[in-house]
């Protein structure tokens, strides 16, 4: 009897430990070329992911930061993983990252940014990497009521890695506001994430049998034509 309680009593404690759990729930997404493979669960502040063509793209409504009347370095940042597998016939050429939001200055001292880093790796040989910072297209110094557009990108050249299969991608984002003196404001936010490997068709190679066809049937052509010679001597 005493065990049964145990048991009970065990069970009931897990129960309660997994309800407050968060269950990870891998999704794959199928593009043109690629597959897209990553946790739903901890997408965080990126949000849903969807894909068109042979991009995944975001459309964040809460990765934002905000700084007021000098309260000083405002700093938002997130972090997602991605796992990108080719389709049979294709190679990674290179995986470029494009970003876009708005922002919002007023008063002195008021200053945003966005910055971060793309990260690649082979998944067949995890402890070689290659990364690209995340930068502007110019810089974010418009003041002013009117929101102002930003963008940034990064880029990651593959054309190296013609026999690597999957790929797993990092995307840091850091966007960053500041103020210095009141009466100020600073406001970024951003409103899209799209990540785009570009792919290179392969050339397969003939395997071992199709070489010994192909040679067999040259020798057929070959024997055919020294008949024909022969045949027209005599």
């Amino acid at each position: 009897m005493k065990r049964v309680k145990t048991l009970v009593a065990g069970i009931f404690l897990l129960g309660q430990a997994l309800s407050g759990a968060t269950f990870a729930a891998s999704v794959t997404l199928a593009g043109n070329t690629i597959d897209f493979t990553f946790d739903d669960a901890l997408l965080g502040l990126f949000g849903p992911a969807a894909v068109s063509g042979d991009t995944l793209y975001f459309t964040p409504v809460d990765f934002k930061a905000t700084s007021l009347n000098g309260a000083g370095f405002a700093l938002t940042n997130d972090t997602v993983n991605i796992k990108v597998t080719a389709h049979d016939g294709w190679s990674f050429d290179s995986v470029d990252l494009a970003e876009r939001g708005d922002y919002l200055l007023l008063g002195l001292g008021s200053t945003a940014d966005v910055a971060g880093q793309m990260r690649v790796f082979d998944i067949a040989s995890p402890l070689t990497d290659t990364t690209a910072s995340i930068a502007s297209l110019s810089p974010l110094n418009l003041m002013g009521v009117s929101a102002h557009n930003w963008a940034a990108e990064a880029s990651i050249n593959l054309s190296m890695w013609e026999s690597t299969r999957a790929i797993n991608v990092t995307v840091e984002n850091l966007l960053l506001a500041s103020t210095g003196a009141s009466p100020s404001l600073a406001f970024l936010e951003k409103k899209f994430v799209g990540l785009t490997p570009f792919m290179a068709a392969v050339t397969p190679v003939p395997e071992a049998e199709t070489y010994a066809m192909m040679l067999a049937g040259l020798g057929l052509v070959g024997v055919a034509a020294a008949r024909r010679r022969i045949a027209l001597k005599q």
